[in-house]
């Protein structure tokens, strides 16, 4: 919840980064390793300067900050997300991110994703909500993780006609395998009322069936008329069909 006593700055002022700066320099200096996000001072900067810097304010102090990029119209990449040690196990963190991800969510994005560092952060990502990446055969670090930002189709079996089946692998190879993933999806005239959104390969094997009979089956970068259409930032997003 937004409030004077915390709330975050989309539109940061330097003095705010310089704040950051202070204690992120602190944090570091005081690891045995010389560890810690001031070692990133530059990317923190150019981000600023590119207008991809929100600062998280408690109390008027900078005490939070996301440095993060966008891949395309879906997806948020997180580059650097930390709060001050000093305020670290009060909440103020997943307040932060629930603000940020609000904010992420009126642009228009629909998923973020980031990359655990340091190792220890994969316990509060896996507190909001977030999952690792699943194997797509492209090179990613193992402490990958995402979060989808809207409402999905739901992979609960429902008696819906229609539905959409996922594999993770080739069209000549899921002939051999049941579907990795199934979505029962509520179809208004071409518009799914609920979106389909999953990390994937453009090359696995996608099912469209309605009442048992299959209606198009392929590769997702062939699924439609157009390549590549449902194939965005490594995953797959079906809002029409």
């Amino acid at each position: 919840m937004r409030t004077i006593e915390n709330h975050i700055e989309i539109a940061p002022a330097l003095q705010d980064i310089k704040e950051i700066l202070v204690w992120l320099k602190k944090e570091r200096d005081s690891d045995i390793l010389g560890q810690g996000f001031f070692n990133n001072k530059d990317i923190i900067m150019d981000s600023f300067r590119l207008g991809n810097a929100i600062v998280f304010k408690h109390e008027n102090k900078s005490i939070g900050l996301i440095v993060w990029n966008e891949s395309d119209d879906i997806l948020v990449n997180i580059d650097i997300f930390v709060i001050d040690p000093s305020f670290r196990g009060k909440g103020l963190g997943r307040l932060f991110y629930h603000e940020v991800c609000n904010y992420f969510v009126e642009k228009g994005f629909k998923a973020v994703k980031l990359f655990c560092e340091p190792k220890t952060s994969e316990k509060f990502w896996i507190k909001m909500g977030l999952l690792k990446l699943h194997d797509c055969g492209y090179t990613e670090h193992e402490l990958t993780y995402y979060g989808v930002l809207i409402d999905v189709a739901s992979t609960i079996h429902m008696n819906n006609a229609e539905k959409i089946e996922l594999w993770d692998v080739e069209p000549y190879e899921a002939m051999e395998t049941e579907p990795r993933w199934t979505w029962y999806i509520e179809n208004d005239e071409g518009r799914l009322l609920y979106p389909i959104l999953h990390p994937c390969n453009c090359n696995w094997n996608l099912r469209w069936s309605r009442n048992g009979d299959v209606l198009k089956e392929g590769k997702i970068k062939y699924f439609t008329n157009e390549e590549f259409e449902l194939f965005k930032s490594k995953f797959l997003y079906i809002e029409k069909l």
